[in-house]
């Protein structure tokens, strides 16, 4: 997972045409912002956030709190080690991530009948579902006349395979 990174003007500067801005990785000492872009009463004290990377989907303004910001790093920091963390970002927020660590679950699938397929071989086999689910989800008609058009034929009392 790639570290959350910022780049912030002093936004003084800025809008008097001088560009004072660094690319800092979080989370990052506010003082060192301060710092280096040189935030102070004779330079100006406020800053804009101009560009973001790796925030998956984390919602970062041109005014967003820098402590805000560090605290996200530090919880994407916590959960890193989770497989496929930037699948679960895509749907859950972080802090449900870090809430539900040890529920989260992902299936490698490329449309819903490959995540059909996969979920039963894990469970161990069609063996493994209920009457009702079968009921539910398998077309009995059509695997029935399938049977019938090449392996069975019909009796007056049931069916016999062919021979």
């Amino acid at each position: 997972m790639e570290t959350p990174k910022i780049y912030v003007v002093n936004l003084n500067s800025y809008n008097n045409g001088r560009t004072r801005g660094e690319w800092y990785e979080l989370p990052v000492d506010f003082s060192r912002i301060k710092s280096d872009l040189l935030l102070d009463v004779e330079h100006g004290e406020e800053y804009a956030i101009h560009d973001f990377e790796n925030f998956y989907g984390y919602k970062v303004g041109e005014y967003s709190s820098i402590q805000e910001l560090n605290e996200y790093a530090e919880k994407l920091e916590e959960i890193s080690d989770i497989d496929h963390l930037k699948d679960f970002l895509e749907i859950y927020s972080i802090d449900d991530i870090i809430d539900n660590k040890d529920d989260l679950d992902f299936v490698e699938a490329e449309n819903d009948e490959d995540l059909a397929q996969e979920l039963i071989e894990q469970m161990g086999g069609l063996e493994v579902l209920s009457i009702e689910t079968l009921q539910r989800y398998f077309n009995f008609v059509a695997y029935g006349r399938d049977l019938a058009i090449g392996d069975y034929s019909k009796t007056s009392h049931g069916y016999i395979r062919d021979i």
